[in-house]
């Protein structure tokens, strides 16, 4: 029986591919997909490298997963790739743009610790998480994700700048973007709060916030370039500080297209007239 447990752990556990890239997946959980991970939710990811799922991960298994987060990144210097897999928690979300998620929890799809630097999360999908999918506490990159129905945030770094580009934040319990850094090609759609709301000194390019409950940009001391913003419940953008817009197309928003002002470097339009 003890050669047969030993087995199955061994079984188990990732293979570290002939690219030197460490493997995350289901069958490993329970007893560790590598050294410094103990089982169980979170995977701990504590050494630098490369890191890639081969299945899906659903926190739902051990029972309380809108508590449980998925993967734990604790040092800098870390490449984390979704490989088209998705993360999965318990929460669902009703309304477009969303009125309510459940159930909620403090379950995250992937947070990173305080002194992590260097971290890249890309390509898959994270749904249904009990607080929010990502939480990146410093200078993450962060692309091709696409995260929906979690029941807060979909991704959030706070105050540490980073670089976020063509993800998808859609039908989330709260704020679809909270980011300061560059932040480029991402879609914002259906979100309870704010499409994306940045703090001081980003660079917001290229981006659409449709349809969300709240303000569709909420821009401080930013650069908002080529944007589209249209149909939130709140203003089209809400500037702070000292701004500057160009080329963005902002209509139909409840509130009216802008609150603040901002210093316009090229022509934006408002609805069917230019903006101020």
């Amino acid at each position: 029986m003890q050669k047969l447990l030993f087995l199955i752990a061994l079984l188990a556990l990732p293979a570290l591919a002939v690219d030197g890239v460490r493997e995350i997946n289901q069958a490993c959980v329970v007893f560790g997909c590598f050294s410094g991970d103990s089982g169980g939710f979170p995977i701990t990811i504590d050494e630098p490298g490369s890191y890639r799922l081969t299945s899906n991960l659903d926190v739902t298994v051990l029972g309380a997963g809108e508590n449980r987060t998925a993967i734990d990144v604790m040092v800098s210097q870390v490449t984390l790739d979704l490989n088209g897999f998705s993360i999965i928690g318990p929460a669902s979300c009703t309304g477009n743009p969303v009125t309510s998620c459940s159930p909620s929890g403090t379950g995250i799809g992937i947070q990173t610790a305080g002194t992590a630097q260097e971290v890249v999360i890309t390509n898959g999908w994270i749904r249904g998480m009990g607080f929010g999918a990502v939480a990146c506490s410093g200078g993450c990159r962060i692309t091709h994700l696409t995260v929906t129905e979690n029941a807060s945030f979909g991704i959030s770094n706070a105050n540490d700048f980073g670089h976020f580009s063509n993800n998808i934040a859609r039908r989330n319990g709260g704020d679809g973007f909270f980011l300061a850094g560059h932040v480029s090609g991402n879609v914002a759609r259906g979100n309870s709060g704010r499409g994306i709301f940045t703090n001081p000194r980003s660079v917001v390019i290229g981006n659409q916030s449709l349809d969300n409950g709240g303000d569709g940009i909420r821009c401080f001391t930013c650069s908002l370039l080529d944007n589209v913003v249209s149909g939130n419940m709140g203003f089209g953008v809400d500037f702070g500080g000292n701004s500057v817009y160009g080329r963005n197309l902002i209509e139909d928003n409840d509130m009216g297209q802008l609150d603040g002002s901002a210093f316009a470097v090229d022509a934006n339009r408002c609805g069917l007239a230019a903006c101020p």
